[in-house]
């Protein structure tokens, strides 16, 4: 049986504070695995193990064979991990079963080009980009255990692959992360919001300028080739609204940034205040962008 898990962190104090564990998290999570995983089951670690020696010895002696999908946190070296008793260590795996890729990572893989991405890190269930699959995995959801990527997990995954799109909360929730029984607003938005060093431009077609700045949102975020935003109903409509936009000049300074990008895609999702824990309607926005629009073009 394969088995996986991710950010146990076990033996670091401060996810008592910033994710709101248990105070003998990592007594729980230790038994836990001791209690599904056996001699002769594998179990994928999407990083962040433990935050000393002495606890990464502990898990160490759990039953099974182990494989450490490095995360921000494990900075040893590949040898110190492998001679802890891991038998493989990598920065990201591919892994093909029912005729499903899948990528396995710490962190979401932005421009990943595998059926799914299945990662860690966040610690929470929100996506930056709906127009690839994603499936995030989270201790405090999961119950701080593992959990089985057997022949019913893997057929889930494979239904959400074929339909085109990301699975839904409540359809996250029912494939064993269902233990804290409800969306946080940490789960829509993550928690992180990138500044803005001035506001961002987007091009409508008919060539009308839209203007997004700090002060509209409550998340802002950029990867790779996808933009994120959230913000209040109010707002998109007053700032953005229904609209197909074509192009957005980013915030920076950088030469990456001097010209603005081409909208390919566009997304929008309303997150009513009743079924969420938001005091406001909100609508997460997603665009995909690529290349460079001209800014001559663009004003035709």
């Amino acid at each position: 049986m394969l088995y996986l898990i991710t950010d146990t962190h076990l033996g670091h104090r401060n996810m008592l504070k910033s994710c709101g564990r248990p105070a003998r998290f990592t007594n729980l999570i230790l038994d836990n695995c001791r209690k599904m995983v056996r001699s002769n089951d594998t179990l994928i670690h999407l990083g962040d193990v433990a935050w000393n020696e002495e606890e990464l010895m502990r898990f160490m002696k759990l039953p099974g064979r182990k494989i450490l999908v490095r995360g921000n946190h494990d900075r040893k070296s590949t040898p110190y991990y492998m001679e802890a008793g891991f038998d493989l260590v990598v920065d990201s795996m591919t892994m093909t079963l029912q005729g499903i890729r899948m990528l396995f990572s710490h962190a979401p893989q932005y421009a990943h080009t595998a059926d799914i991405n299945i990662h860690g890190h966040q610690h929470d269930l929100h996506g930056e980009d709906v127009f690839r699959r994603y499936w995030p995995l989270v201790l405090e959801h999961m119950g701080y255990k593992p959990l089985p990527l057997d022949d019913k997990t893997v057929g889930v995954l494979q239904s959400w692959v074929k339909r085109g799109r990301n699975p839904s909360k409540k359809e996250l929730y029912a494939l064993h992360q269902g233990y804290l029984g409800a969306a946080t607003m940490r789960d829509y938005i993550g928690n992180t919001k990138a500044a803005m060093p001035k506001p961002l431009c987007f091009w409508a077609a008919d060539g009308t300028e839209h203007f997004v700045g700090n002060d509209d949102v409550a998340c802002f975020h950029y990867h790779a080739d996808c933009l994120f935003l959230a913000m209040t109903r109010e707002c998109f409509e007053q700032r953005l609204g229904r609209t197909a936009y074509t192009a957005v000049q980013l915030p920076w300074e950088d030469e990456r940034f001097v010209q603005p990008c081409h909208i390919t895609e566009q997304q929008a999702e309303t997150v009513r205040r009743e079924n969420s824990p938001f005091s406001f309607d909100m609508v997460l926005c997603w665009f995909r962008v690529a290349g460079f629009a001209d800014k001559h073009d663009m004003a035709l």
